[in-house]
């Protein structure tokens, strides 16, 4: 009995798993939060949270009730500083995406530039006719160049 349960312990199927951030949760914007508040329970994500706590902390300073608004306004600002880690984790990120989008494009230009500037030497296709810069390189006429 005691071999079979350190067998089960080895192969943990679905539990401990590991997040992308190894370690780190993964909150978004939608993440839904249950908070047991002064107020009782109360559920939404963090900008939800922010306003409903918000308004409970003004609806008791109205009443005078001072240490439920300061409750209450303390929970507040405890879901303003998530969703504000929220926003500031989806900048960084939407920002490094476009660091990467921004650097695969620098690094696929001048692949494309040094496959359209094979040489001088290469024959032009019988359909295509030549520019006029590649017509005055071939004559050698020098005259289109202005004198300084």
């Amino acid at each position: 009995m005691k071999q079979n349960q350190a067998q089960n312990q080895k192969r943990s199927r679905g539990r401990g798993r590991r997040t992308g951030g190894y370690g780190q949760t993964n909150i978004n914007r939608n993440t839904t939060f249950e908070s047991n508040g002064p107020e009782g329970r109360l559920r939404g994500n963090a900008q939800q949270l922010y306003e409903k706590y918000t308004a409970l902390a003004n609806d008791a300073n109205t009443a005078g009730e001072r240490i439920s608004a300061e409750a209450c306004s303390q929970f507040a600002d405890h879901y303003y500083r998530i969703n504000q880690t929220i926003v500031m984790a989806a900048e960084q990120q939407r920002r490094t995406q476009d660091e990467q989008r921004a650097s695969r494009r620098s690094a696929q230009v001048p692949a494309e530039e040094a496959s359209d500037d094979s040489g001088s030497g290469e024959v032009k296709a019988s359909g295509e006719t030549p520019s006029k810069e590649e017509t005055t390189e071939a004559s050698g006429d020098d005259s289109s160049e202005a004198v300084a």
